[in-house]
């Protein structure tokens, strides 16, 4: 399919919806207003116990000089080989077991472009050797299923094509399917029964036949590999409503919604049983596509990113006792900088769930991708802990080659643990971004300058400035500067 993303659609399908959530100043609405802001991390806190990296097969890429790789987009088809494949996750899987990162999320792990069961076993043998958990990303009425792409039973959309009215549909009864390209043109496919083209393919999930196929893959997934674990969507690409939708939701509109908190209350319980029945052990990871922060305002239709409303605590509760449940933060945080609608009502509570905070920080979705942001990890984290959280998850698509990404990734590890458990950004600077890049001097001034991708017409004159300390830096402190100047020099526009 063409390289479609749904983070993009969401933002064009939604861009005057996403105007009601910001406020004048481009913050988020303030829902709590008598609830005031935290601003740093309380005294004893507890530490940040798990991190997680979040990937789409087709856009990591740690094997590098190969062909292939996407740069933005989700749902994308795979462009690089089998071989390279493993490369990229057996090198993102040992770096990640050599610097304490606890996770990693793989979407498109089971596809038959790049070996579908047998790759997977492979890397399911390169996360045990390293001591870290690899979870397969499972859409449950979206996303493909279990089996992301391919000639498989367990493939969403080939169960779909041999049981057509097992389809999600609109409120007019149309199929919710479709097809995006990357101007944002959304195209239904209406093909029933039948392969057709690559996109977004829905199933109802009140269809008990549904429940039944989603259970039965995820029995399948465990018993035939050794993972670490799921992390599980239930869609956020439009809900069916057909009538048994409409009759067993209390707070679904009939017109279109993205969304839905009794979707998620419905299946995470159904796919958590699945799953444990199996293998006990295994996280589960749920997504909400939310904030915690409590709305006060109208009963609105959830969009991806905003804050939770307050009836969708009753659906919170049916997750099952111990899942980890994730939320996002990016509507949240504006230029790497807290918001002031992210108040003390946002905290979580520990009693019945693990509470993991998600963020699109140096992505192409929110910046640019593999930018440094270890300033903005460190207010995410800071403000992450105060609210209750012990788990952080950031993607982790980009080469640590790249010293942006590198950084980024270092910062996880050390934020919110037993070296740094207030993530403050200048002890990160001093104990572990100054021997890499040259001194301390050296580490505030790479940050210094990274940030003029925010200020353009400065980086002309920053140049030199980068250029000219190369030859005085040992071999590897100068590698990650000639990245930083290449990157900024990259936003200046060459003479005629």
């Amino acid at each position: 399919m063409s390289p479609l993303n749904r983070r993009e659609m969401i933002q064009l399908g939604a861009a005057s919806g996403m105007a009601a959530l910001l406020g004048e100043a481009g913050f988020p609405k303030q829902t709590g207003a008598s609830e005031s802001p935290l601003s740093e991390v309380d005294a004893g806190e507890s530490l940040i116990q798990t991190r997680m990296f979040w990937t789409w097969d087709h856009s990591t890429e740690w094997a590098l000089n190969r062909q292939g790789a996407h740069t933005h987009g989700s749902c994308n088809e795979y462009g690089r080989s089998t071989d390279t494949f493993l490369q990229d996750y057996t090198a993102l899987l040992r770096w990640c077991g050599r610097h304490q990162i606890d996770a990693v999320v793989v979407w498109g792990l089971l596809r038959d472009g790049h070996g579908g069961l047998e790759s997977a076993q492979r890397l399911c043998d390169v996360a045990a050797k390293e001591n870290v958990r690899l979870l397969c990303g499972v859409g449950l009425n979206a996303y493909g299923g279990v089996y992301y792409e391919g000639n498989s039973q367990h493939n969403l959309e080939r169960h779909l094509e041999k049981h057509p009215e097992l389809n999600a549909v609109d409120a007019d009864g149309n199929l919710l399917n479709f097809s995006i390209d990357g101007n944002g043109t959304k195209t239904p496919i209406t093909t029933k029964g039948t392969p057709g083209p690559r996109g977004f393919y829905q199933a109802c999930p009140s269809r008990p036949e549904n429940q039944d196929f989603m259970a039965e893959s995820l029995t399948w997934l465990f018993k035939n590999l050794p993972l670490g674990g799921v992390q599980m969507e239930t869609g956020d690409t439009g809900i069916c409503q057909c009538e048994l939708c409409r009759d067993r939701r209390q707070h679904s509109a009939s017109t279109f919604e993205w969304l839905s908190w009794e979707d998620m209350g419905l299946m995470y319980p159904l796919a958590t049983n699945a799953v444990r029945a199996v293998a006990p052990d295994a996280w589960v990871v749920c997504e909400t596509y939310s904030h915690p922060q409590p709305d006060s305002g109208p009963d609105l239709p959830p969009k991806f990113g905003a804050a939770m409303p307050a009836w969708a605590a009753a659906e919170l509760a049916k997750f099952p006792r111990g899942v980890f449940v994730q939320w996002v933060a990016d509507y949240f945080m504006m230029k790497g900088e807290i918001t002031p609608a992210w108040t003390a009502a946002a905290k979580v509570s520990n009693a019945t769930h693990r509470h993991v905070m998600r963020s699109h920080l140096a992505t192409s979705w929110f910046g640019n991708r593999g930018e440094l942001a270890v300033d903005g990890l460190a207010n995410l984290v800071q403000r992450s802990m105060a609210s209750g959280f012990e788990g952080i998850s950031l993607f982790g698509e980009v080469s640590s080659f790249h010293a942006g990404a590198e950084l980024n990734y270092l910062a996880l590890a050390d934020y919110g643990g037993p070296a740094n458990p207030k993530a403050d950004l200048e002890a990160f600077q001093q104990r572990v971004a100054a021997p890499l890049l040259g001194g301390v001097d050296n580490a505030r001034d790479f940050l210094r300058f990274a940030r003029l991708l925010s200020e353009r017409n400065q980086i002309p004159s920053a140049l030199p400035s980068i250029y000219g300390r190369l030859a005085s830096l040992p071999p590897d402190a100068a590698r990650r500067w000639c990245w930083l100047a290449n990157q900024l020099a990259s936003f200046v526009p060459l003479e005629p």
